[in-house]
C-alpha cells in the first residue's frame, strides 16, 4: 500500500490506484475539489512510497480571460421583465382580450426568465462553495 498525505492526514491507497498521478487526481477529486490544480510529490521511505498532497494557489477569476470574457459578455435583462416592461409600454393591462393574446410570450418569458434565475443560483453556489484568495493583481475596469 502507497502512503498519501493531504493536509497532514496520512491514509492508504492501493498501489495500482498510488502509482500514477492522473490516478490519485480521480481517486480524491470527489472528497478534495481542489486537488485538480494539486503539485504532487513522492518520497521513497525504506520501501514505503509516500504520495503527498499539497494545495496549490489559482487566481480564482483574476484570470485575464475570465475578465475577457465578462467584459465581452452581451448585456441583458432578464426576458420576463423585459417583456412586462414591452408590456406596459404597449398593451391596456386591463384589457383581457390582450391578455389572452400575449399567453404564449408571456408563458415563454416566464420559462426563459426562470432558466436565467437557476443559472444565477447555480453560479452563487458554486462561487460560495471557492475559498477566497488574494488576487495577483488589479484587474483593469474596476
Amino acid at each position: 500500500m502507497i502512503q498519501v498525505a493531504i493536509d497532514g492526514q496520512n491514509f492508504p491507497l492501493p498501489d495500482e490506484i498510488g502509482a500514477k498521478d492522473e490516478l490519485v487526481r480521480a481517486a480524491l477529486a470527489p472528497f478534495v475539489p481542489w486537488i485538480v490544480n494539486a503539485q504532487i510529490q513522492r518520497k521513497d521511505e525504506g520501501g514505503n512510497t509516500l504520495v503527498t498532497v499539497i494545495k496549490r494557489a489559482d487566481t480564482k477569476g483574476s484570470a485575464g480571460n475570465v475578465t475577457d470574457a465578462l467584459i465581452t459578455a452581451p448585456q441583458q435583462m432578464n426576458p420576463a421583465i423585459e417583456l412586462w416592461t414591452k408590456l406596459q409600454q404597449e398593451v391596456k393591462l386591463d384589457d383581457p382580450g390582450a391578455m389572452i393574446e400575449w399567453q404564449p410570450a408571456i408563458a415563454e418569458a416566464i420559462q426563459a426568465g426562470e432558466r436565467d434565475i437557476e443559472c444565477i443560483h447555480a453560479s452563487l453556489a458554486y462561487l460560495a462553495e471557492c475559498a477566497p484568495v488574494p488576487a495577483s493583481l488589479v484587474t483593469l475596469g474596476f
